[in-house]
């Protein structure tokens, strides 16, 4: 008998939703487009269709000696594609926003007509045999999870997310969780929904693992997460190169601090009395940082680090207060360590990281 199946349709949140698989190209991936032989054509850049919003409009130039007007139009369409962190709430499934349609036009013979359309990705990983649709949008470093962290795994052009619970036992069962949201699901069913309903299908469920008890791993995709008692504080949540998130469990000790900018001012004072003054520290500007450390990888484990140490888009999840908080990782370099390049010794990672917002001390 296999394992049993729980579903989470039961809670009135979410339906199943069929959609056609989309065509999609990564952002990364230079997409020429043809505007014919004229040297000189205007165009423009659409959301969706030929009825979209407008987002951009140019004159393309035919280079010297070449027999057609080309553009590319990757870096125009790239402000346009985001991925939000997704809910971090129990059986919850966040939309993306992807892929992100758009129609291209030019303007000849006194009209505007379609020069082509094309759906991109938010995938920046220069990876020319990725294909998502079969490599899907999770490639966590090492699988580990704590109970106090929240599981998330992103999925693509997907009617739901199964998801095994081993416990210790023995025993198994699925959780399964549509990745369609229904129209009811909120009353304010507006444009806002509508943007993100063309993506149904594709997005990030979030799961918390420690409702069950004696869970020892977790299961979705193919992809096994242990769950470990690492008695650690800190886990970093991030967007990895494919678009999806992705988390990892800093398991060795941490540290904090803080960086200071001091501002102070020169005034006359008295020096006949000593607790008189004469420089006034007004105001500190104070970074707060953490040094994180990873647990001992695999080579093949550390070879996915670039996934979280390149990231443009990373939180650091505080299991004791149960917050999560924007950072930024400052370091300027990324380095792909191996147990022999190591020195044969067993390879870890210290990752700095900064958090992403202002603070003053008066």
């Amino acid at each position: 008998m296999g394992p049993a199946r729980v579903s989470l349709t039961e809670r009135g949140q979410f339906i199943f939703i069929a959609k056609q698989k989309p065509m999609a190209v990564p952002i990364w991936k230079d997409y020429i487009i043809s505007l014919g032989s004229i040297n000189s054509v205007p165009f423009r850049i659409r959301l969706d269709d030929s009825s979209g919003d407008i987002i951009y409009t140019g004159q393309a130039y035919k280079r010297p000696n070449a027999a057609t007007n080309d553009i590319r139009i990757n870096e125009i369409c790239a402000d346009w594609l985001a991925t939000a962190l997704p809910t971090m709430a129990q059986a919850q499934f966040t939309a993306l926003d992807l892929p992100v349609t758009f129609y291209v036009e030019k303007y000849t013979g006194g009209s505007w007509s379609e020069a082509d359309t094309v759906q991109f990705l938010y995938d920046w990983s220069y990876d020319y045999d990725y294909d998502v649709d079969t490599d899907g949008m999770a490639f966590p470093i090492n699988g580990k999870i704590q109970l106090g962290m929240w599981f998330t795994y992103t999925v693509y052009n997907a009617d739901d997310v199964t998801v095994t619970v081993h416990l210790a036992d023995g025993t198994s069962y699925q959780v399964v969780v549509p990745v369609a949201i229904s129209a009811d699901f909120n009353d304010d069913y507006n444009s806002d929904f509508a943007r993100a309903a063309r993506a149904a299908g594709s997005g990030t469920v979030v799961i918390d693992p420690s409702q069950w008890a004696d869970v020892v791993r977790v299961e979705a995709g193919g992809i096994s997460y242990d769950v470990v008692n690492a008695c650690a504080r800190y886990a970093l949540y991030y967007l990895n190169a494919y678009g999806g998130w992705d988390f990892l469990l800093m398991e060795f000790l941490p540290s904090q601090q803080d960086a200071l900018t001091r501002h102070t001012i020169e005034t006359e004072y008295d020096n006949r009395t000593p607790q008189n003054r004469g420089r006034w520290n007004y105001v500190n500007e104070v970074v707060k940082s953490y040094t994180l450390r990873t647990g001992w990888l695999t080579d093949e484990q550390a070879g996915r680090m670039h996934h979280l140490l390149n990231s443009t888009n990373v939180y650091l999840y505080d299991m004791v207060l149960g917050q999560m908080i924007p950072v930024t990782i400052p370091s300027n370099r990324t380095e792909y360590k191996t147990y022999r390049t190591n020195g044969a010794r067993l390879v870890n990672y210290e990752v700095t990281v900064e958090e992403a917002r202002n603070r003053d001390r008066r």
